[in-house]
């Protein structure tokens, strides 16, 4: 009974999960679902098996080269805004667990270079544990059809003699007669029982058919020319890629040093180059090359607009509105954000930013930028000591966020940790000015300098007098301001919000709600707690590089 009672228990706090974060639906299963495609694609070139040379080496080495095969297809995934802003804004986007796309790109990107660092290393044990000399293992030393013969494919020679006859030939500069009389024959007995392009045994190789003159020639190349040359080197290539990736996306890289973090990413293409070179088979790679080509030509040629005109206001000590005239066709919506550069600062350097709605200064784009770093600091220093200034931008966008996602729902919780309202106040703009349904939203704003509420009086007014809904606002200011009145009746409460009290207070007057948050980590963890023990769905957002 005991057991039946934890059983049954266990199944019903899974159930409470997967009712408090629908995304899970679909979510763990895409998970589970990859993690069984890399194990079985370890085990099925781990129990490889040659010849006696075949080690734990070996093993590993082709264990980890087919299971990054699968990585290598799903790793790009999460950076294709385009299609992940078409899936969010369809009825499925709430099904679907969109806001795990950047986490879960770092993840991969954490895994492939664990993977290609074992199938790198490995291979080098291999070719050090053989009786050849390394480097003429490594760079082609050898014709590629009498290095397979020496090693890995050794136990399926028959006579040590065919060795060096296929290397007599080869050097006599591989004439048809010395073919169909000294070599052929013995392909026929040894190799291409596997190497031809009906071949069902187990590990045949029927893309790479030797059955004919013409299909055995290129194998015959060494050096620079060499199959094993173009292999070995381009992985080295990859994996000296991987590493430069891999230590320039540290997070204490991308805060302080955020324009080469975006410079060495664009290594990731070189990457994808050498990977159609290393890897020899390249189906895997054929439909997420030509998905990624699409991607790339609506980024760079639909989305992206140069040279736009923009005003650049301070706002406070702190913070800068950036009002950029938006291109004709541009269509803005509540919950999207746009990538920008600068192209007078000098770098080649692109940063996020969440629409805020149509700015009331002639229908401009309105991004409100906290100085927090060497570019705020530099586009700051562009203003001097004027309230303004002109400049050229170009916008690339708009691309849905996970706040978009909250137009499909009813009412709304939206958690924001000072300029974390950003991504709030298009949905707020929105809901000031659209019809239908009235929809119920609580605001909780934790701040630390009140004077920020002067960005929103000119809306706090408007939604007043709207029909859109009703907008409950809680307001904490974290800093030293000893004001306890807020603009338009809101009060302002001193200190960190109770999470445990605040969200009791607003389940008792709005008990279904879907959960928004943008704001520090610290913050986004403890309100995701209580707001999912709520059973309310929860989205979070970050742009943090």
């Amino acid at each position: 009974m005991t057991t039946v009672a934890v059983s049954t228990a266990a199944a019903g706090g899974v159930t409470r999960r997967l009712r408090r974060r629908p995304e899970l639906w679909l979510g763990l299963p895409c998970l589970i679902g990859f993690a069984a495609l890399a194990a079985w694609q370890f085990r099925l070139g781990f129990v490889y098996e040659s010849n006696e040379s075949t080690n734990v080496y070996l093993r590993l080495a082709r264990g980890s080269a087919y299971a990054l095969l699968p990585l290598l297809v799903v790793l790009w995934l999460p950076q294709m805004r385009n299609a992940i802003t078409a899936l969010g804004l369809s009825p499925l986007g709430r099904w679907l667990p969109l806001h795990w796309a950047r986490p879960a790109h770092r993840w991969l990107g954490q895994l492939l270079l664990v993977l290609s660092v074992i199938h790198g290393t490995q291979y080098l044990a291999y070719y050090a544990s053989l009786e050849r000399p390394l480097g003429e293992l490594l760079f082609g030393g050898e014709p590629d059809l009498v290095r397979a013969m020496r090693t890995n494919m050794y136990d399926f020679v028959t006579d040590d003699d065919d060795i060096e006859a296929t290397s007599a030939w080869i050097a006599s500069g591989m004439p048809m007669a010395g073919y169909e009389n000294l070599v052929q024959p013995f392909l026929q007995k040894d190799c291409t029982k596997c190497h031809n392009t009906t071949a069902t045994r187990s590990y045949a190789r029927t893309d790479m058919p030797m059955t004919t003159y013409e299909q055995v020639v290129p194998w015959t190349a060494s050096g620079v020319a060499s199959r094993q040359f173009r292999i070995n080197v381009s992985g080295l290539v990859m994996l000296a890629l991987c590493v430069v990736l891999w230590f320039t996306s540290r997070p204490r890289m991308r805060a302080r040093l955020h324009h080469v973090f975006q410079a060495s990413h664009r290594l990731g293409y070189g990457l994808g180059a050498a990977a159609l070179l290393h890897v020899p088979s390249l189906h895997w790679l054929a439909v997420p090359v030509a998905v990624l080509a699409c991607e790339a030509y609506v980024s760079r040629r639909i989305r992206l607009h140069r040279n736009r005109p923009a005003r650049l206001v301070r706002v406070s000590a702190e913070v800068m509105r950036l009002g950029i005239l938006p291109p004709a066709g541009m269509r803005l919506r509540p919950g999207h954000y746009v990538q920008v550069r600068i192209p007078a600062l000098g770098a080649d350097e692109w940063h996020a930013f969440s629409l805020t709605g149509e700015h009331e200064d002639h229908g401009r784009i309105g991004l409100k930028i906290r100085i927090v770093g060497d570019w705020t600091r530099r586009l700051a220093a562009m203003l001097g000591t004027a309230a303004q200034a002109e400049l050229r931008v170009d916008v690339r966008g708009p691309w849905a966020s996970p706040v978009a996602q909250a137009l499909q729902h009813r009412d709304w919780l939206l958690i924001a940790g000072g300029i974390g309202v950003t991504p709030f106040l298009g949905l707020l703009r929105h809901l000031a000015h659209s019809g239908g349904r009235p929809r119920d939203v609580h605001m909780v704003w934790s701040l630390r300098d009140p004077a920020m509420l002067r960005w929103i009086e000119p809306l706090v007014a408007r939604l007043a007098a709207s029909r859109g809904g009703h907008v409950h606002w809680h307001v904490y200011v974290t800093g030293a301001s000893t004001d306890s009145q807020g603009i338009h009746g809101i009060v302002l409460h001193h200190g960190r919000p109770d999470w445990a009290v605040l969200l009791a207070r607003i389940a008792g007057h709005s008990p279904d709600l879907a959960c928004f948050i943008c704001g520090p980590k610290q913050m986004t963890r403890e309100a995701a707690g209580h707001c999912r023990r709520r059973g309310w769905p929860v989205r979070s957002e970050t742009f943090s590089p």
